[in-house]
């Protein structure tokens, strides 16, 4: 006789459910301060592909990364308070969508809560409250921060390395600070203009030079006389003759 093996239900493996858009998703790149870089731009864009709430999830995620991918800030845990986070004008979401975008980005892979040590709760005036939920970025985006980070610095420092060139336009133009030559102040310099005296203007022959001054006798002789007078009370001799 067989052994009268009892029935056993027969399990089927659930799948998990996968959500389909046949819409395409093509995020905008953004007009604000802001961009993602590229390549965590192309892995969150390829990630948000089957959701719903794709764009709520995006419009979050770059508004994290802006606050919180800086090189100062990228190994540090963070706080999302969705009540802050709504209804704000740069980022246009409301409370709920916040909490859909947040299950999203960590479902993901983009944000990873981060481990915290002692008790879940803090003492207030009101009694016991949970502590905020901290969040880091993901193993597969936070590299990709931080090597964008590494570029920008580097491009940074290079421009702030190279000379400043001078445009040949510029360099061949002349310069425009004295339209007119000033005459140098030399005493070498001669002035083009007619000379003039205290009294009036100084008025020059023309043709042959002026004739030398007739000699005065009278004028001769009274220095001849002067001059004897001083070399006799010096005691020279009398001679009236000058050499």
């Amino acid at each position: 006789m067989f052994a009268q093996q009892p029935r056993l239900p027969f399990t089927v493996p659930v799948r998990a459910r996968v959500r389909s858009m046949r819409r395409p998703f093509h995020p905008s790149c953004g007009q604000g301060p802001y961009r993602l870089p590229h390549t965590v731009r192309d892995r969150l864009t390829s990630a948000l592909k089957p959701y719903r709430n794709r764009d709520a999830a995006f419009a979050l995620a770059i508004f994290l990364a802006r606050f919180w991918s800086t090189p100062s800030r990228i190994i540090d845990a963070f706080p999302i308070d969705r009540r802050e986070l709504a209804d704000r004008p740069d980022l246009g979401l409301t409370e709920d969508k916040v909490r859909g975008a947040i299950r999203v980005l960590e479902e993901i892979g983009f944000l990873d809560r981060a481990v915290t040590t002692g008790s879940r709760y803090r003492a207030t005036e009101d009694g016991l409250h949970r502590k905020p939920i901290l969040f880091m970025f993901g193993p597969d985006y936070a590299p990709a921060f931080i090597t964008a980070n590494g570029r920008a610095a580097a491009a940074h420092n290079g421009r702030s390395g190279e000379r400043r060139t001078i445009p040949a336009e510029t360099a061949r133009r002349p310069s425009t600070t004295f339209s007119v030559a000033l005459p140098l102040k030399s005493p070498k310099s001669k002035s083009e203009a007619e000379s003039y005296m205290l009294m009036g203007e100084v008025k020059r022959p023309h043709g042959l030079p002026p004739q030398a001054l007739e000699p005065n006798p009278r004028l001769e002789a009274a220095l001849d006389r002067l001059l004897q007078g001083i070399r006799q009370s010096r005691g020279g001799s009398g001679n009236a003759s000058a050499k």
